[in-house]
């Protein structure tokens, strides 16, 4: 086990895991955004909402959604595609799209 690997499962230790309680109130604020995203499709502060939600539930499979509509809406902020290379290198072991998201997020870098 490498150096970084050692990190990383310390900080997999330390995360908290979620109550019934916080779930349910988790997926309420989900029901209640997805109905927000329908009216405003394009709103960014709602995506990113959802989002965060789907973190704390852990469900790879929204949060990669989430992401992608954000980076179609906001194509200039390297922030979607840095975490979905975190998604698709961490929680999904790709590491050619790991690699693809971050070579665009480093190019929104450096055009930024």
């Amino acid at each position: 086990m490498g150096f970084l690997d050692k990190i990383k499962k310390n900080i997999e230790l330390k995360q908290s895991t979620p109550n019934i309680s916080s779930l349910k109130k988790t997926e309420e604020k989900i029901l209640e955004l997805t109905k927000k995203l329908e009216s405003h499709p394009d709103d960014s502060k709602i995506l990113f909402e959802l989002y965060t939600c789907y973190v704390g539930t852990s469900n790879s499979k929204k949060k990669i959604e989430c992401l992608e509509k954000l980076t179609s809406i906001l194509p200039e902020d390297f922030y979607p595609l840095q975490q979905l290379a975190d998604i698709y290198l961490n929680e999904l072991n790709d590491e050619n799209k790991a690699k693809f998201y971050q070579n665009k997020a480093n190019d929104v870098k450096i055009n930024f």
